[in-house]
């Protein structure tokens, strides 16, 4: 018989995995429709 506790301890795992998911999953989302024609690149800074 399995432990309760061993259980429980995989159903967090899944849980915690699946909201990382979702999270993955609305940041793409987002990003997708929010597109960057150019991405701007820090300048040089002269040396002093």
């Amino acid at each position: 018989m399995k432990s309760t506790k061993g259980t429980k301890l995989w159903l967090w795992i899944l849980a915690a995995f699946l909201v990382q998911l979702a999270a993955w999953g609305a940041w793409l989302y987002i990003a997708g429709q929010h597109k960057v024609a150019e991405v701007p690149l820090a300048t040089p800074r002269a040396v002093h």
